[in-house]
């Protein structure tokens, strides 16, 4: 048994049930949490603070692709000669990078980009192509993302708008995804309730999610496994059969794969089965796994690159 899954295994289960209802909704009550689970709200709080000090979770917000004027979305590999290191860095500060990962295989890196228009796309990956070190990409373009936890699905809206009070909350928001309506308020000059309406409006236009984000740097609260999947016949049937194994990420895409997915788990037999289950479809003719070994880049939308009105 490896020391990451000996750490899992003596995790206090009802941490693993706290944040993973946290994960669907970073403002999630912890009230309501604790009465479905059967302990004190004071509990969940213990629990929630103690995965906060150790850096277990991060509560923010992610922006609505719409809002930032997002169009065009891609995953790619990268192969590399010479150490990860610097290349890491480079497409961490990157502002097109959403997600950065230590894979497993023979590329050992991997990215998300969220662009604009073209040719914006064409420029960021011809950016990383350059980067010291880096030999060779492969590139998929993501035709449409149909489930990703932690960030807004794009929509087409885009005759939503903000205003500077909405602006505000979204800032505030992305620095402490639970601030109190009374600090919303306090950022945005408005009343409380002025806030809590403000920011309900923005979740039911699905231009914001506050999640609680994992903390997947050293000691991942779950195990990931990417998945680019090829598949038989109608695309449809296969989606339906990804999507019941409840994937933290979905992509219909373009290019060696139909989809590309993310599975999650808390055990290695855990991410086994839930492969084996792929494999066993009739929908699906082939499939290649890398396992996340580390994440670190996971933000969908920074507050301070809204799309001006």
């Amino acid at each position: 048994m490896t020391n990451l899954e000996a750490e899992m295994e003596h995790r206090d289960p009802l941490t693993t049930q706290v944040l993973a209802a946290l994960r669907e909704d970073g403002r999630a009550s912890y009230t309501r949490i604790a009465q479905s689970l059967g302990v004190t709200r004071r509990r969940i709080t213990q629990i929630v603070e103690r995965a906060v000090e150790r850096h277990e979770v991060v509560f923010t917000v992610s922006v609505s692709p719409d809002l930032l004027a997002l169009q065009r979305f891609a995953y790619t590999q990268l192969r590399l000669d010479g150490p990860v290191a610097p290349v890491r860095e480079a497409l961490i500060a990157m502002p097109e990078t959403t997600f950065v990962a230590d894979i497993s295989g023979e590329a050992p890196i991997d990215a998300e980009i969220r662009v604009g228009a073209d040719p914006h796309l064409r420029r960021t990956l011809d950016r990383i192509r350059c980067l010291p070190g880096v030999r060779d990409m492969q590139t998929h373009l993501y035709e449409s993302i149909e489930i990703n936890l932690y960030s807004p699905l794009r929509t087409g809206r885009t005759a939503f708008r903000l205003d500077a009070v909405d602006r505000a909350i979204v800032r505030r928001l992305q620095i402490d995804g639970r601030a109190s309506f009374l600090e919303l308020a306090e950022a945005a000059g408005i009343s409380p309730s002025g806030a809590r309406l403000r920011l309900n409006r923005l979740v039911r236009h699905d231009a914001v999610k506050v999640v609680g984000i994992p903390v997947r740097h050293d000691s991942p609260d779950l195990l990931t496994l990417g998945v680019g999947i090829r598949v038989r016949g109608e695309l449809a049937a296969a989606l339906e059969e990804v999507r019941r194994l409840s994937p933290e990420f979905l992509a219909i895409t373009i290019g060696e794969y139909e989809l590309i997915a993310t599975l999650s788990a808390q055990s290695v037999d855990g991410l086994l089965e839930l492969a084996d289950q792929l494999r066993a479809s009739s929908q699906i003719t082939g499939m290649r796994t890398w396992t996340n070994l580390r994440t670190v880049k996971e933000e969908y939308g920074r507050g301070d690159r809204l799309a001006d009105d």
